[in-house]
């Protein structure tokens, strides 16, 4: 991920330059934005939204972090914080304005073979939660556009219902078999280089 997205990344550069030593830092993807990707969630899309907000679920000390004010061509986007999903999601309809029938997204294991993409609304979202029991790590996305891409993106199965309560495994995703590709790709280079260095020895 991005070490500087709600990680430690700053507070260790500071600590090791305190000490001398200048760190070298490796840019990663963070998972407010891959893990939506991979689970079928753009974070934008002409007409639905035209903004993004990247937030915490946890403040300082345990606290809860202010809430962004409810504005229809938003998407909100909660990392850690599955923990605090339903008081999460009454805190956005009560103290932030958003209607209750506001789209929401969880991607569980972004990324992993058991990952899987929960959708729903403020209203039912924690039940649903409970109900397929989901766990962290999972991203939380809030807003219309998790449900730009739900019609005719996975081949559905008996089972999963509609926006209210879809539960897909990443095993179902086309797209799947080409990360699948990718990787077992990068592992074959990966196995050359080394069988290369193993000759130049």
């Amino acid at each position: 991920g991005d070490p500087f997205i709600f990680g430690r990344g700053g507070e260790e550069v500071l600590y090791f330059r305190e000490r001398g030593i200048d760190p070298v830092v490796v840019p990663g993807i963070s998972a407010s934005l891959a893990a939506p990707l991979l689970g079928g969630i753009p974070l934008t899309h002409r007409g639905v939204s035209n903004q993004i907000v990247i937030c915490t679920g946890y403040g300082r000390e345990g606290t809860s972090p202010d809430l962004i004010r409810y504005h229809p061509e938003q998407t909100v986007v909660f990392l850690m914080a599955i923990g605090r999903l339903r008081s999460l999601s009454q805190r956005l309809m009560e103290m932030a304005g958003y209607p209750g029938d506001t789209e929401v997204g969880i991607v569980e294991k972004a990324g992993c073979e058991d990952q899987r993409t929960l959708r729903g609304n403020l209203n039912n979202i924690a039940d649903l939660a409970e109900e397929y029991e989901i766990v962290p790590p999972s991203t939380i996305v809030v807003g219309g556009v998790c449900a730009v891409l739900e019609s005719g993106m996975l081949e559905k199965k008996d089972g999963l219902k509609g926006l209210d309560g879809t539960v897909v495994d990443l095993a179902e995703s086309k797209s799947v078999e080409i990360l699948k590709g990718e990787v077992e790709r990068l592992k074959e280079e990966l196995a050359e280089k080394e069988a290369r260095l193993e000759e130049m020895k």
